[in-house]
């Protein structure tokens, strides 16, 4: 009776295709997508008010009530790996969280190599395409 597909592990209902208010916001983990994700994230956070807080270079003007808030608007919209990478060193620290998320996804570190790496090893030739075109 119960789609596995359609239930978290915890069997409290739906998990794919995340709805609610943040369903488009959703990152799902996947190192491909986050490129894509940070541009919508950053443009949601200036419909917010709060882009300036996320993307300014002067930590010492920070507002850090504005801060907070980035961290709870962060957090619904990350899968659980995500969530686990910040939610200990950058409780309620929205530049901090969003520092550590851009680094351990889009960095030039061992974490984008792999992407790169995963990216080329999946890449798949149609069926009209030759290997030297």
């Amino acid at each position: 009776m119960n789609n596995p597909d359609q239930s978290s592990s915890t069997g409290y209902g739906p998990r794919k295709g995340f709805q609610g208010r943040y369903g488009r916001l959703y990152f799902d983990g996947d190192e491909r997508k986050f490129e894509q994700w940070k541009v919508k994230f950053v443009g949601y956070m200036r419909l917010q008010g709060l882009k300036d807080t996320v993307v300014t270079t002067d930590a010492a003007n920070v507002d850090a009530g504005k801060n907070e808030e980035i961290f709870a608007k962060l957090i619904q919209c990350l899968d659980d790996k995500s969530l686990s990478l910040v939610m200990r060193d950058a409780q309620d620290d929205g530049r901090k969280a969003w520092k550590m998320l851009s680094e351990h996804y889009a960095g030039t570190g061992k974490p984008r190599v792999i992407s790169l790496y995963t990216e080329l090893t999946t890449l798949v030739k149609a069926v009209n395409e030759t290997v030297t075109k």
